[in-house]
């Protein structure tokens, strides 16, 4: 069964100042970028869809060094929902499983099989990761919801409000690794990651 992957990685990075966008800061000897495109690449999804909005023109020599569809999101400014819903429109109509992770997020190709393998075998609609108790990202969708995805709104909070309308339908993947829940979108989150995990 197939799997379309969604990297976004459109938005303006302000709050990463003075350090560049958060997407080219270094991580694992590479950009950050660069680490979650191999991440995705060394894990089982069939298709990679990376969508670009802010300072595209620097993501774009980096996306092609790579076999993933860079899509632009003119909409960027409008917030993370215009990205979430350009990369679906993009994605493999086929496709049995949508994994949804960001730029900022970085994560392991183990725990990206983990949720896609885990959901092929239950009766979920949802897979997310979870930690002590914490859940993280990515998120691994049926595509059964593609078209309530494809509705969602800033105003609603966008795929939280999906979370929350098929709470029981959600699998809950244990793992051991804080990673899940890494959101590099400061200065200070870039060192404390830096600390934690070089």
């Amino acid at each position: 069964m197939s799997v379309s992957a969604v990297l976004l990685s459109a938005g303006k990075s302000t709050r990463m100042h003075p350090l560049p966008h958060k997407g080219l800061v270094n991580w694992q000897g590479t950009t950050l970028f660069q680490y979650q495109i191999q991440s995705l690449l060394n894990s089982a999804v069939s298709e990679i869809i990376v969508v670009l909005g802010y300072q595209a023109k620097f993501f774009l020599p980096l996306a092609s060094k790579y076999p993933v569809k860079t899509i632009y999101n003119e909409n960027y400014e409008n917030g993370k929902c215009s990205s979430i819903i350009k990369g679906l429109q993009s994605i493999d109509h086929t496709s049995k499983y949508i994994l949804m992770t960001a730029v900022d997020q970085p994560t392991a190709p183990s725990i990206n099989n983990e949720l896609i393998n885990s959901l092929k075998t239950s009766n979920a609609s949802i897979a997310i990761p979870a930690c002590n108790g914490k859940r993280g990202h990515p998120i691994l969708f049926s595509s059964k919801l593609f078209n309530e995805l494809l509705l969602i709104q800033e105003e609603t909070f966008g795929l939280r409000n999906i979370i929350r309308k098929y709470e029981k339908e959600i699998l809950e993947l244990p793992v051991d690794t804080p990673l899940i829940s890494l959101n590099i979108n400061t200065p200070e989150n870039y060192q404390d990651a830096l600390n934690t995990y070089y």
